[in-house]
């Protein structure tokens, strides 16, 4: 007996994870031309701005990435003096991040073309359709967390802060 193949037209992992590439990449493209700055420094600058005291290792999990990229992002907007590391006073371990003034000026000029490129996105979605489709992204992260628990993996937290 042949065992099934996968058909990425209905394949909901598939489909999420070519959508979020093909988002992730032309962002990239698009913050490195304009800006300088690549998505996963955006992604960084976004949620320090969102925020500040976050650090690494928070970002880490909320994004679903792995803490190296998080880290040499944070590495990189630090050097470009975007970004200020403090140590914790509680935890000497821990580095909490904020943006330092050109950090707060490229945040807000990248901003309005993240939140356009996200408009065209949701173009043609209605505002029942948008909060339907959030509401998805809800069910689909516990799904995951469950299925990362039944299965012995310990879930990223995709949640918004």
């Amino acid at each position: 007996m042949t065992a099934p193949r996968l058909d990425p037209e209905r394949h909901a992992a598939f489909q999420i994870v070519a959508l979020a590439n093909r988002i992730s990449s032309g962002a990239s493209r698009v913050y490195l031309r304009d800006f300088g700055v690549g998505v996963m420094e955006w992604r960084v600058l976004a949620l320090v701005a969102l925020r500040p005291g976050i650090t690494a290792g928070e970002i880490s999990q909320m994004s679903g990435v792995d803490k190296s990229p998080v880290s040499r992002a944070v590495q990189a907007l630090t050097q470009r003096g975007l970004m200020r590391a403090q140590g914790d006073a509680g935890d000497n371990r821990r580095l909490l991040l904020s943006l330092a003034p050109a950090g707060e000026t490229l945040h807000d000029r990248i901003i309005q073309v993240s939140q356009a490129r996200d408009e065209q996105l949701l173009a043609g979605l209605s505002a029942a359709e948008r909060a339907a489709l959030f509401q998805l992204f809800r069910r689909l992260a516990a799904n995951l967390a469950a299925a990362e628990a039944a299965a012995g993996v310990q879930s990223a937290r995709l949640d918004p802060i």
